[in-house]
């Protein structure tokens, strides 16, 4: 039996937190310079599987039956594990990630992902994109409760999407490069206590927060069209908007508006929290000569990691 290796990328959600949860769109996008890697052999002569974890701050070696019932890694193998009718062969599997946890960039979709794909090929079964995908997001729903499933889309199919629960899963054009900067605000919430905190203010405040989602998913469907013609300038300000609507919906924070404000102060064409909020990280764009004044400025700002990035033409690939 070969030793698999499976990668998954991050990703960041451009326009529609939050709304896509209720049905309306959202535009994400995959981030491949962080990346989940999972590598699996067989497990020779030793008596149960056993999970390496390795980070650049921390190894640890876990067996797979020390696993909690609910732990992301244990569902996520359980799952695959779930379409053989045989005992699976015991496994050495090991796992490193460049993708912050908690962090709004799709940590935990990317690890369901990379291990789906990875055990399916190593008990040898190979599934398609929509299969990887349905069995991630039975590992996303133990994760989050109630995900919306645009992560693990993303991730899966490895291209910029325009997502929504209603409609099937569609590829966005992009026509020209464009320069986006990730900064982290060093705070960390998960993303199921703010998806909750917004269902409970939605039952309480039906009135004032149904609009809000409404008015994100219109600022989608106005995204499309900018994406695909390349209008930077529009892109940025529907960037600003959406965050004005996050903010309106109670999912910022301190650190990130400070974060949103540096960056359109030193030059960004738009800024906005990106994934759950409440901390995590947010996301600019920016043109490239403006790019460099855009990174300082979000580290004066408070930045504790900066990542940068191209999302590229979609027909070209990256």
């Amino acid at each position: 039996m070969p030793a698999i290796i499976s990668k998954a990328s991050g990703k960041v959600i451009l326009f529609g937190e939050h709304a896509v949860v209720y049905g309306y769109p959202a535009i994400a996008v995959p981030i491949d310079t962080i990346q989940v890697k999972v590598s699996i052999l067989p497990a020779i002569n030793k008596e149960q599987s056993i999970i390496k974890l390795r980070n650049i701050n921390w190894h640890d070696d876990i067996l797979f039956t020390a696993l909690g019932e609910n732990d992301p890694i244990r569902i996520s193998i359980i799952n695959v594990f779930a379409l053989i009718n045989q005992t699976p062969p015991h496994f050495e599997m090991t796992i490193s990630s460049s993708i912050p946890i908690a962090a709004g960039l799709g940590s935990s979709a990317a690890l369901a992902v990379a291990i789906t794909k990875g055990m399916s090929q190593f008990l040898g079964i190979y599934l398609s994109n929509n299969e990887i995908n349905a069995l991630a997001y039975k590992s996303e729903e133990i994760q989050h409760g109630s995900p919306s499933g645009i992560d693990n889309s993303v991730i899966t199919f490895g291209h910029p999407v325009l997502y929504s629960k209603t409609k099937n899963i569609s590829k966005i054009e992009i026509k020209n490069p464009i320069n986006i900067i990730l900064a982290d605000t060093g705070k960390r919430t998960l993303t199921k206590d703010v998806v909750a905190l917004v269902k409970q203010n939605l039952e309480k405040k039906p009135d004032f927060i149904k609009p809000i989602l409404a008015e994100i998913g219109g600022l989608v469907e106005e995204a499309v069209e900018a994406l695909f013609y390349g209008k930077l300038n529009i892109i940025g300000s529907l960037m600003v908007r959406n965050h004005i609507a996050l903010k309106k919906l109670g999912v910022s924070s301190i650190e990130l508006d400070q974060l949103v404000e540096s960056a359109l102060e030193n030059g960004a064409l738009g800024a906005k929290l990106c994934g759950g909020g409440k901390g995590g990280y947010m996301v600019a764009v920016c043109e490239p000569a403006s790019c460099e004044r855009v990174r300082s400025g979000l580290v004066a700002g408070g930045a504790t990691q900066i990542i940068s990035t191209t999302i590229v033409d979609s027909k070209k690939g990256k």
